[in-house]
Formats: structure tokens, C-alpha cells, sequence
């Protein structure tokens, strides 16, 4: 059983111990505990098999491409891609009507959206950009996402999260095949399109505060947030020619990342609040630890001693954060951030009595910090 479930096990024994709920009840909430594990359980089996399943169908997809592929022209592979990613992915919106094939469904459809995609960029090799050919293969580009994304609206909150990277990434094959623009210019296009896609997305969540009418919209300014980010390494090593400034524009996405994140948290509309928020803060802490490491040593070009300070440092404000408002996973991350800095000053210091002393400190603060922890629950006095 989850660590979830063996809490509420626990809730349920000191209540009834308490007399605040009677025997019967607490059995009966015992049961729906185990129901809802055994539901818990149930999917995520069935994720990690229709992923198993789709690892299958690539290995027998690269078996038959390894006999059929020499046999085709290059025009001939480019459609046999093409027509395999289009059916992988309609029959996962044809599974998806059997609701107990979700998980397989969702990665058959994702699965097929890569395919096309990458039929679309082989299309290169059969005819060159602003012929006929490269023409129809951007139109097509364009009309994959126009055509396939708008029943995902309809169908679920998940695939048109995945729909948004997606059309972002057929917005640029069709630009490259189907215009005489550079690919700086294209990478600035879709820099724009995703900054209008995330204030629509914006403007909706703000129309629709509890999330009723379009379940779809937060998860997909979520997606948003996070192709910023790659859209931000592309613009700055590209376009901008500044590579080895590229942790300062990725440090500011992380900034507004975390901010919004803690906006959801604490501020947002109760419909917009979900559980997973708490664990999104919790692993944006562990993805400080290389934008740190990167910002100290490679674009400041500053000692370890700051990478250092800045990695940890960042575990010291988690922490007090996360006994503020107490936060389990938190604390695990923080913990880890604040080991991870302390260890690196420690072994770029060579053993020497500093970083000895050093850790000495981190482990003293720890141990303070796991009674800090242990107040959260009630004393009991027979421990």
C-alpha cells in the first residue's frame, strides 16, 4: 500500500481509538481505503503494461522498417510513416471510448503524434524545401494539429496538453518545408505563437475559475510553462548566439515557474487547486540543483564556495517553507538539495578540515531539523 494509504490507516486507528468515530465506521472507511488503493494499484499497472506494450510495437516497428525499409524509395518511406503514425494514433481515440483502456489509449495517441512528426522531417530527404513536395509536406504539417487536436478538447484533460508541444513542433517543420524562412526567423514565430497560446490559455483559466468548463486548460499552460523552457535554451543558443549566457534566461523561467506554482498553492481559485501542485514545487527544488551548479560555475564563473551557497541555500528556504506549511515531500527534496551542495564544497575542498567541519555543520542542522519534523504529529508518551 502507498505511503497515502497507510496514513489514512492511521488517521482511521487514532480516531476510532478516540471515540470520535464508531467501530462500523471505521471499518467501513478501512474498506474504501483498500478500494481506493486497489483502484490506485489497478492504473498504474495498466500504465506501466500499455508502456511495455508500446516499447513492444517499436521493437517489431524497427524489426519490419530494418526488412522493409531498404525495398521503399524515399517518398514511399515518408507516407508508410506517415499512414502508421496517423492509424497508431486514431486507434488510440478509438480506445480511449473503452474506458478501461485509458493509460493505452493516451500513449498510443502520443506515440502516433511522434510518428507523424518525424515522417513529416524525413519528408526532407524525399523532396527539398519549396518544391511541390516540401509544400504539401508543411501543409500537411499545419493540418495534423487543426484536424486531430480539436476532439481532444473534448475527450480529455490530458492530450491536449499534449497536442499544444506537438503543434508547436509542426509549426516549425511546416515553416522550414513550406517557407523560405531562416531557422532563426522560425524559431522567433514560434517563440510568439506560444506566448499568444499561453495568454488564450490564461484569459480561459481566469474565465473559468473552477475549472468546469474547460478541464483541459490547466494542464495545458502547464505544458506551456514547460515548452517555454526548451523554446528558451533553442532562442538563446540560436537566434541570440549567446550559449554561455543560456543559465541566466533558464534561472528567470524557473523563477516565474516556481512563482506560479506557489500563486496555485496558496492564491488561485479553489477550483484551480490541485493536489499535485505540492509535489511540482517539491521536484522544481531538485531542478535548482543543475540550474545553480550552471549558473555559479559556468556563467558567473564563481568557486564552489557560491555554488555551494546557492544550491544549499536554496535547501535552507525550502526547508523553512516546507515546516511552515508542512509538507512531507518537500522536505525529502530540500534535503536532498542541501546534501548535494554541502557534498560538492566538500569534495572540491579535497578532504581538507573545512569541508570536514562543513559537513559536520550540514549534519548537525539535519539532525535539529529532523526534530523540527517530528513535532508535526502529537507527542505520544508511551514512546
Amino acid at each position: 500500500m502507498a505511503q497515502g494509504g497507510r496514513q489514512l490507516y492511521q488517521a482511521i486507528e487514532r480516531w476510532e481509538d478516540k471515540a470520535l468515530i464508531s467501530p462500523e465506521l471505521a471499518t467501513r472507511l478501512r474498506d474504501e481505503v483498500d478500494e481506493s488503493a486497489e483502484v490506485g494499484t489497478t492504473r498504474l499497472t495498466q500504465y506501466i503494461v500499455a508502456a511495455t506494450g508500446a516499447v513492444v510495437l517499436l521493437i517489431a516497428a524497427g524489426v519490419f522498417l530494418d526488412w522493409a525499409w531498404p525495398r521503399m524509395d524515399e517518398g514511399s518511406r515518408t507516407g508508410f510513416l506517415f499512414v502508421v503514425g496517423l492509424g497508431v494514433h486514431l486507434w488510440g481515440a478509438r480506445l480511449e471510448v473503452v474506458r478501461r483502456w485509458i493509460p493505452a489509449a493516451l500513449l498510443m495517441q502520443t506515440a502516433g503524434l511522434g510518428v507523424l512528426m518525424a515522417a513529416l522531417i524525413y519528408s526532407d530527404h524525399a523532396w527539398v524545401d519549396m518544391s511541390t513536395g516540401g509544400v504539401v509536406a508543411g501543409v500537411a504539417s499545419l493540418l495534423v494539429p487543426l484536424v486531430l487536436a480539436p476532439r481532444s478538447f473534448r475527450a480529455n484533460a490530458v492530450m491536449p496538453a499534449v497536442h499544444l508541444c506537438f503543434a508547436l513542433g509542426f509549426l516549425a517543420v511546416a515553416l522550414d518545408r513550406a517557407t523560405p524562412l531562416t531557422g532563426d526567423q522560425i524559431v522567433w514565430v514560434v517563440d510568439g505563437v506560444l506566448a499568444v497560446a499561453a495568454m488564450i490559455m490564461v484569459a480561459v483559466l481566469r474565465g473559468d475559475p473552477d475549472g468546469a468548463r474547460h478541464p483541459w486548460a490547466l494542464n495545458a499552460f502547464v505544458a506551456a510553462v514547460y515548452a517555454g523552457a526548451v523554446l528558451v535554451v533553442v532562442t538563446v543558443t540560436g537566434p541570440m548566439d549567446l550559449e554561455s549566457k543560456v543559465a541566466y534566461p533558464l534561472d528567470a523561467w524557473w523563477a516565474m515557474m516556481v512563482a506560479l506554482t506557489l500563486w496555485g498553492i496558496h492564491r488561485s481559485p479553489r477550483g484551480l487547486r490541485k493536489g499535485w501542485f505540492e509535489d511540482h514545487l517539491a521536484y522544481s527544488v531538485l531542478l535548482w540543483i543543475p540550474l545553480a551548479f550552471m549558473t555559479t560555475l559556468e556563467a558567473l564563473d564563481w568557486s564552489m564556495i557560491w555554488a555551494m551557497v546557492f544550491v544549499s541555500g536554496m535547501g535552507v528556504v525550502g526547508f523553512a517553507y516546507a515546516l511552515r506549511y508542512r509538507m512531507a515531500r518537500m522536505v525529502i527534496t530540500c534535503a536532498i538539495t542541501f546534501i548535494v551542495g554541502v557534498w560538492a564544497w566538500a569534495a572540491d575542498r579535497g578532504g581538507a578540515l573545512g569541508g570536514v567541519a562543513g559537513l559536520a555543520l550540514a549534519a548537525a542542522m539535519l539532525f535539529w531539523l529532523s526534530g523540527k519534523v517530528g513535532s508535526w504529529a502529537p507527542r505520544n508518551p508511551a514512546a
